[in-house]
C-alpha cells in the first residue's frame, strides 16, 4: 500500500516501526484507518494486493460513510469477486536482493447462476538491509450467487500469513542519519521477528426492487500479530558506541461488523433526490501484551559497538511495571441518513447525518482495573456543487468525524482518558474542479 499512495497528493506512507501499514493523510496519522469492502480492517499488518480490484483513497473526514476515526481520510480495499467469465492467469516475478514472488487468479461459471473465483500470492524475499528477509503467503476464494437478475449473493473467505525479520533501521546522530553502512542491522537479527496471521469472512447480499437497493454485508476477521524488535537509540559523543534495547508485543484481535443500507432514486417536483439510509453494528475483542527485553536479565538497555552493532547477549523478555497486558471491548451501533439532491443540471446539494453509540470496556488484567467509556457521536455532513459547464464544478463541502479517547487503535485506557471527551475533526472544504 506505500507504493501505491506514493504519489497521491496529500497522503505519505509512514514508516509504522517496519511492520506494519501506516499513513498520515492531511496531517493525521493512522494506523487503523483501513477499510475492507467498506468494512472495518483496523488491525495493524502489512496488506497485501493480490486480491484487490482496486484501492481507494478518500480523503477528509468521512464519518458519515465510515464511522469513527478518519480525521484526516481513509483508504478502502475493494477486493476481486467471482464473475461469470473464464479467468486464467499467473504472474512470476523476480528481481533484486532475492525477490521472488507468485500471484494466481482463477475463475468463471460454474453454472448460470453460481460462479468462483481463487485468487493466490507466495513471496519470498530478501533485502538490500542485510540479515532481513520477508516470507507471506494468502489465499482467497469467493463465491457468487445470483437466483435471479435482480439478486446478487457474494461469499468470500482470505486466509493471509506475513512473516518478516524485525528491522528498526539505522540510528541518528544530531538530527541526521548516522554515517553507519546504508544495510547495517542494529540488534540481533536471529531474535527479531514479525508474525501476522489473518482470517477474513465476508457475506454480501444485494438486491434492486425497482428503484430501491438494499446492500448487506456482515465481516468478521480474526488477527493475530507478533513482533519482537531490537530500538536503536542514541549514538555517544565519540561515535563509539550506540544504545539498544529491546521489547516484544503480542496482539489478538476479532471483529464481527454488520452493515445494512438502502438507497432509493425519487422526485419532488423537479427535485432528483438519491436517498440513502442504513445501519451498522460492531463488536471488536481486543488483548494486547508486551514485554521488554532485559539484558542478561537485568538491564534493560545495552551498548552496541558503532561500527558493527550486532548484539548476541543473552535477553530475557518479561514484564515491567509499565507493559500492556489488557483486554479491550468495543461495541458500535450506528445509523445513517442521506440526501443527495439534484435540484436543477448546475446545482446539486448534499445533506446527512450520522449517529454512533460507541461503548469501550477495558480491563487491566495486571491489577484488575476496570474502566468503561461511552460516547455518543453525531457526525454531519453537507455539500454543495455548483456546476456552470458539463466539466467544470465549482464545489463546497463541511464534515465532522471523530475518534474516541483511547486511540486508534484502543489499546489503553486510563482513569484520566476514561474522563476525555473524543477528538473532533471538522472539515472545511472548497475548490473548483475541470
Amino acid at each position: 500500500l506505500g507504493d501505491v499512495v506514493r504519489y497521491v497528493p496529500g497522503i505519505i506512507a509512514h514508516q509504522g516501526e517496519n511492520n506494519r501499514d501506516q499513513i498520515i493523510i492531511r496531517g493525521n496519522n493512522s494506523s487503523a484507518d483501513f477499510f475492507l469492502n467498506g468494512v472495518r480492517d483496523d488491525a495493524q499488518y502489512y496488506r497485501d494486493l493480490y486480491n484487490l480490484e482496486q484501492v481507494e483513497v478518500l480523503r477528509g473526514p468521512n464519518a458519515m460513510t465510515f464511522g469513527r476515526g478518519g480525521g484526516g481520510g481513509v483508504i478502502n480495499r475493494v477486493t476481486k469477486d467471482a464473475g461469470f467469465m473464464p479467468l486464467r492467469e499467473i504472474r512470476l516475478q523476480g528481481g533484486s536482493f532475492g525477490n521472488r514472488r507468485v500471484t494466481a487468479d482463477f475463475g468463471g461459471p460454474v453454472s448460470k447462476r453460481l460462479a468462483y473465483r481463487i485468487n493466490g500470492v507466495y513471496e519470498n524475499s530478501d533485502s538490500f538491509r542485510r540479515f532481513v528477509s520477508s516470507e507471506r503467503y494468502g489465499v482467497a476464494p469467493t463465491v457468487t450467487i445470483t437466483p435471479d437478475n435482480k439478486t446478487r449473493i457474494t461469499l468470500s473467505y482470505e486466509r493471509f500469513s506475513d512473516r518478516r525479520t524485525a528491522d528498526r533501521g539505522i540510528t541518528s546522530y544530531q538530527g541526521r542519519p548516522a554515517d553507519l553502512d546504508i544495510a547495517t542491522f542494529i540488534g540481533n537479527p536471529d531474535d527479531s521477528s514479525v508474525e501476522a496471521d489473518v482470517n477474513l469472512g465476508m457475506a454480501a447480499f444485494e438486491r434492486q426492487m425497482g428503484r430501491l437497493n438494499i446492500r448487506h454485508r456482515t465481516q468478521a476477521g480474526d488477527y493475530d500479530r507478533f513482533y519482537q524488535n531490537y530500538v536503536p537509540g542514541a549514538v555517544n559523543g565519540g561515535r563509539t558506541l550506540i544504545n539498544v534495547s529491546a521489547y516484544n508485543n503480542a496482539t489478538h484481535r476479532r471483529n464481527l461488523f454488520s452493515q445494512t443500507d438502502a438507497s432509493l432514486v425519487a422526485r419532488t417536483g423537479r427535485i432528483r433526490h438519491t436517498l440513502l439510509g442504513g445501519a451498522e453494528f460492531g463488536l471488536q475483542q481486543t488483548g494486547n501484551f508486551r514485554n521488554t527485553g532485559f539484558f542478561n536479565n537485568s538491564s534493560v538497555t545495552i551498548q552496541a559497538p558503532y561500527a558493527n552493532p550486532l548484539i548476541n547477549t543473552p535477553v530475557t523478555f518479561r514484564q515491567n511495571d509499565t507493559d500492556a497486558n489488557n483486554y479491550i471491548r468495543t461495541k458500535v451501533g450506528a445509523g445513517y441518513l442521506q440526501d443527495q439532491m439534484e435540484i436543477s443540471r448546475t446545482v446539486q446539494v448534499l445533506a446527512g447525518v450520522r449517529f454512533d453509540r460507541f461503548d469501550l470496556r477495558y480491563r487491566n488484567n495486571r491489577n484488575g482495573q476496570a474502566l468503561n467509556r461511552v460516547d455518543d457521536l453525531v457526525s454531519p455532513r453537507l455539500g454543495l456543487i455548483l456546476k456552470p459547464l458539463p466539466r467544470f464544478s465549482v464545489y463546497g463541502s463541511y464534515s465532522v468525524s471523530y475518534l474516541p479517547s483511547s486511540g486508534d487503535q484502543f489499546s489503553s485506557l486510563t482513569t484520566i482518558t476514561e474522563q476525555v471527551r473524543p477528538e473532533k475533526f471538522s472539515n472545511y472544504e472548497a475548490g473548483v474542479k475541470w
